[in-house]
């Protein structure tokens, strides 16, 4: 981002001196427009780079945002996997079977969706 509006700085300023180029080349024809020319094409130079600088940072953030739904897809699965630990545990104090079955279904759920984080694209 801080490359893109550097180049939107530089651009900036080559074309108030281009403006200014206009102004002089009044009093001198032919080195005005060598000036003129000269602002042109560095003009043309930092819209172009201000584009490529665009794409890139664009798939940046598309790369950043498909790490980010990777994460809470882990980051859920994890839940999962604690909230089923905390469960089996109760069996333990509990010698129910029943919080065993729900433990392992939650630890279940919680591997199954962190696994769906790497298939995400």
């Amino acid at each position: 981002m801080a490359q893109y509006q550097a180049k939107s700085v530089r651009l900036h300023e080559t074309q108030g001196f281009s403006d200014v180029v206009k102004l002089v080349a009044s009093l001198d024809k032919e080195k005005g427009e060598q000036l003129r020319e000269k602002y042109v094409q560095e003009v043309e130079h930092y819209q172009s780079d201000k584009e490529d600088i665009s794409k890139e940072a664009k798939d940046l953030e598309a790369e950043r945002d498909l790490a980010g739904r990777k994460a809470d897809r882990f980051d859920g699965g994890e839940a999962f996997l604690e909230i089923g630990l905390v469960i089996c545990s109760i069996t333990l104090l509990t010698k129910h079977k029943l919080f065993w079955i729900g433990g392992m279904l939650a630890g279940t759920l919680g591997v199954a969706l962190a696994f769906t984080g790497f298939f995400l694209h």
